[in-house]
C-alpha cells in the first residue's frame, strides 16, 4: 500500500488521568475510490465525502437518489497514520472509533522491516463506541514498538448494510425487514418519508487516548429532577397513560422527531438545524417530543437544546416497526449498546420516559408476519422469547433503565399498547391512530377515535413551492413527474391526498397547479390533523396528550411534517401553535370545524398590503373583505417564518406580521412579500 505521512491534529489532555496521557483526534483521513485516494472528512460518511469531491451529484436533488445507489453497495476503505513516537511509553493506547458503521479495522506496518497487516477490530453497531488497546495487539502478535516502522496506517473496510443483512439470512429463518440484524439507524434504508441512502463512515468521532495505568471510570452525576412522572393506572375505561409534574396531571402537547438529515454528521450547519426545529417547537407551545425509534439516539446537543428549552422528551429504544434477532451475538451487542446510551441520556434532565421499541409488538399481532413467513410453532414461540427477552418489563432494556438511569424514569415496552384495529386502542395506554391516513377515514373519526395518550396520527402535505424549487428541475415541476414522484414516499400518498382534498375543498392534482396544489395540501393538512389536536384536548382527563406525525423532516419530501427540510413552517405548525396556546379558545374552533372549507361562502378577495423595512421586515394586510387561510411568502425566498401565517382576516381588518429569518445576518432590504389567500383559488 502507498505509504502516508500526515499525523493527527488536536491534542487534548485525558482528564482524571496522569499529566503524560493524551488524547489525540484522529481527523486527517482519505477514502479510496477509482484507483486514487481523496481527503475525507471526519466524522462525516461516504455520500458527504463523495459530494464535496464531486463524483456524486446531491442525492436530494431530482431523481439523483437513484444515480447514487451504487454506492451503498460498494465496499468503501479509509485510512490514516499513526505515528509509532506517539504509543511509546504507554501502556494503554486504545484506538476509539464512535458511530462506525460496519466495518473491520487492520493496522498494517513493518516490524524490522517485515510487513504486517494485522485485523484489530470488526465494528457492528453504530450506536456504541468501540475501543481497542493498540499495545495489546503488539504485545499478542509479538510486535516490539520500538521495531515498528516510522508510521503505522489504520485501515478501516466498511461493508455494504444490504449485502451484509443477505448475508445474515444465510443462517437465521426469515424476518420480516432486513433492517433488523443490523444496528444501523433503520430509517437510512428507506422509509415512507425518507430516501434509501444506505450510508458508511466513522460518523462520529476517532480518536487515540494513551495513557499508564487505568482509565479512571466516569463519575455520572444525578441529573437535575423536574419530577416529572408517567402513570398507568387502570380505571373504569380501561388503563390510563398520564404524565405528572410535581404530582399534578398535565397535557403532553408536541410531535414526534425524526432525525433531522439523511446524513446525520453534527457539522455546524445541523447544528444551526437543531437549533432552528426546537426553538420552532417551543415557539408553537410544544412541552414535549417523541424521539421515535427508526432513527439515531440524537446527540446530547439535541438533549442540551431540550433541556434549556423545557422541552420534555420521549426516548424511544432505536427498534422500530420489525423483529429482532434472539442469538446471543445480538442480545449482547444490544445491552452494551443500552448501557452506554441510557448512562449518556439520562443526564438530561428532560428525558421523561423510556421506550422500549416502536411498533413492534403492533406488528407481531396485527400486520399479518406469523402467516406470511409461515414459521413453524417452534421458530414462533422463539420469536415471542426474543420479544420478551429484549423489550418485556424484565428484559434487557428495562433492566438497563432500571441500573443506569439515576433518576429512575418509567420504562414501557412497546409503543403503542395497541394498534388501531383494537377496540382497546382508545381505552387502553398510548395509541397510535392510524385509520384516518393509511385506512383513509376521514378526519371526523378522530372524535370517536381519541385514545387515553395520541402518540402518533397524522396526514401528509406536499411542502412549500419554493422547497420543491430548490429539489425539482424547472422541467419537473407537475405533479406527475419523476421527480415529484421521487419525493414522495408513501405508494399511495397522493392518491390519499387528492380524495381528502376533495372531500374537504372540492379540488384535488388535476384540477389544481402545482404551486397551489401544495399550498392547498398544507391547509388540508392543518384542517384534518388540526381537528385531531382539538379532539385530544378537549377529551381531557380522558386524553392526557396529543402527538402528531411529524414535526420534521430528513430531506426534501412530501411528508406528514409540519416543518419542512429548509425550516419552513407548514400550516399545520401555525395551527398547531394556536391549539397548544395554553389559551387557545377552544369554543372557537369547536364552531370553526362545523363547515368545510369546500363550503364557504368566499368573496374575490380585495386587501391593501403595506411592506414595512426597518430593523424587521414586516407586512401590514388591510382588507374588505374576508380572507380564508392567508399565507405569506418572501420573494426572493429566505428560509424562516412569520410570527402569524396561514391565518384568517375578517373585513375590515387589519393584521402586522413580522418575518422572522434564520440566518440573523440575511439582508431582507431587497426582499418583498407576496399573499395567497383560499379566496383566490376556490
Amino acid at each position: 500500500m502507498k505509504k502516508i505521512s500526515f499525523l493527527f491534529a488536536v491534542v487534548l489532555f485525558l482528564t482524571g488521568c496522569t499529566s503524560d496521557s493524551v488524547v489525540t483526534e484522529l481527523n486527517e483521513w482519505q477514502f479510496h475510490y477509482d484507483n486514487q485516494w481523496f481527503n475525507a472528512t471526519i466524522p462525516g460518511c461516504i455520500h458527504t465525502d463523495l459530494m464535496a469531491h464531486d463524483i456524486i451529484p446531491d442525492p436530494f436533488y431530482g431523481t439523483n437518489e437513484d444515480s447514487v445507489q451504487w454506492v451503498g453497495d460498494s465496499v468503501w476503505i479509509y485510512r490514516t497514520s499513526i505515528s509509532r513516537g506517539q504509543l511509546k511509553g504507554y501502556d494503554h493506547c486504545d484506538l476509539v472509533l464512535d458511530g462506525i458503521t460496519l466495518c473491520d479495522v487492520f493496522v498494517e506496518g513493518t516490524d524490522c522491516g517485515k510487513s504486517f497487516r494485522q485485523l484489530i477490530l470488526h465494528g457492528d453497531n453504530m450506536f456504541r463506541e468501540h475501543r481497542v488497546n493498540l499495545a495489546d495487539v503488539f504485545d499478542a502478535n509479538h510486535y516490539n514498538i520500538n521495531d515498528l516502522g516510522e508510521n503505522i496506517t489504520l485501515e478501516i473496510s466498511f461493508f455494504p448494510i444490504r449485502k451484509t443483512n443477505e448475508d445474515y439470512f444465510g443462517s437465521h429463518f426469515d424476518l420480516p425487514d432486513h433492517r433488523a440484524v443490523t444496528r444501523i439507524a433503520p430509517y437510512m434504508l428507506g422509509w415512507d418519508w425518507g430516501p434509501s441512502l444506505s450510508t458508511i463512515g466513522i460518523t462520529k468521532a476517532a480518536r487515540l487516548e494513551c495513557y499508564n495505568g487505568e482509565l479512571p471510570a466516569k463519575e455520572m452525576p444525578i441529573p437535575v429532577s423536574w419530577n416529572v412522572e408517567l402513570r398507568q393506572e387502570k380505571d373504569s375505561i380501561g388503563q390510563s397513560f398520564t404524565f405528572y409534574k410535581d404530582g399534578k396531571p398535565f397535557f403532553a402537547k408536541g410531535a414526534n422527531w425524526i432525525p433531522c438529515h439523511s446524513f446525520p454528521i453534527l457539522t455546524p450547519a445541523l447544528r444551526q438545524r437543531y437549533v432552528d426545529l426546537l426553538t420552532s417547537a417551543k415557539e408553537a407551545n410544544f412541552n414535549m417530543l417523541r424521539v421515535w425509534g427508526g432513527g439515531i439516539y440524537e446527540p446530547d446537543f439535541f438533549y442540551d437544546l431540550c433541556d434549556s428549552l423545557g422541552i420534555m422528551v420521549w426516548q424511544d429504544f432505536n427498534f422500530s416497526c420489525a423483529l429482532y434477532p434472539s442469538d446471543d451475538d445480538f442480545l449482547n451487542n444490544v445491552s452494551l449498546e443500552a448501557e452506554e446510551q441510557v448512562k449518556r441520556i439520562a443526564q438530561h434532565p428532560c428525558i421523561v420516559v423510556w421506550c422500549g421499541n416502536n411498533e413492534v409488538k403492533n406488528g407481531w399481532e396485527d400486520w399479518g408476519w406469523q402467516q406470511q413467513y409461515q414459521w413453524t410453532p417452534e421458530q414462533i414461540a422463539e420469536l415471542r422469547h426474543g420479544i420478551d427477552t429484549l423489550f418485556g418489563l424484565n428484559g434487557i432494556l428495562a433492566q438497563t433503565v432500571k441500573q443506569y438511569d439515576p433518576l429512575h424514569r418509567a420504562y414501557i415496552t412497546s409503543s403503542p399498547l395497541y394498534g388501531w384495529g383494537h377496540p382497546e386502542c382508545v381505552t387502553h395506554g398510548d395509541s397510535h391512530y392510524w385509520g384516518v391516513w393509511w385506512g383513509e377515514q376521514p378526519f371526523e373519526v378522530y372524535k370517536e377515535k381519541t385514545g387515553r395518550f395520541m402518540s402518533e396520527y397524522g396526514f401528509q402535505s406536499y411542502p412549500d413551492y419554493s422547497t420543491i424549487c430548490r429539489y425539482c428541475p424547472e422541467n419537473q415541476r407537475n405533479i406527475d413527474s419523476s421527480t415529484m414522484r421521487k419525493h414522495q414516499k408513501h405508494g399511495r400518498g397522493r392518491e390519499i391526498i387528492d380524495k381528502a382534498m376533495m372531500q374537504y375543498y372540492g379540488v384535488d392534482s388535476h384540477s389544481l397547479s402545482l404551486e397551489d396544489y401544495c399550498y392547498v395540501s398544507q391547509l388540508l393538512q392543518a384542517w384534518g390533523t388540526g381537528y385531531g389536536i382539538l379532539q385530544h384536548l378537549t377529551a381531557q382527563p380522558h386524553c392526557m396528550g396529543t402527538l402528531y406525525w411529524q414535526l420534521n423532516d430528513c430531506w426534501p419530501v412530501a411528508s406528514w411534517s409540519s416543518i419542512d427540510y429548509y425550516g419552513n413552517w407548514k400550516a399545520l405548525h401555525y395551527r398547531a401553535k394556536m391549539l397548544f396556546d395554553e389559551n387557545a379558545d377552544l369554543d372557537y374552533w369547536r364552531k370553526y370545524y362545523e363547515t368545510y372549507p369546500k363550503d364557504l361562502h368566499l368573496e374575490k378577495s380585495s386587501y391593501a398590503l403595506e411592506l414595512i423595512h426597518n430593523d424587521l421586515l414586516q407586512v401590514e394586510i388591510y382588507t374588505e373583505t374576508t380572507l380564508r387561510d392567508v399565507f405569506l411568502e418572501t420573494v426572493p425566498h429566505v428560509d424562516g417564518h412569520f410570527d402569524i401565517n396561514y391565518f384568517d382576516l375578517n373585513s375590515d381588518e387589519t393584521i402586522r406580521a413580522t418575518f422572522i429569518p434564520y440566518d440573523s445576518d440575511v439582508d431582507l432590504s431587497k426582499v418583498y412579500v407576496k399573499l395567497k389567500c383560499l379566496n383566490e383559488i376556490l
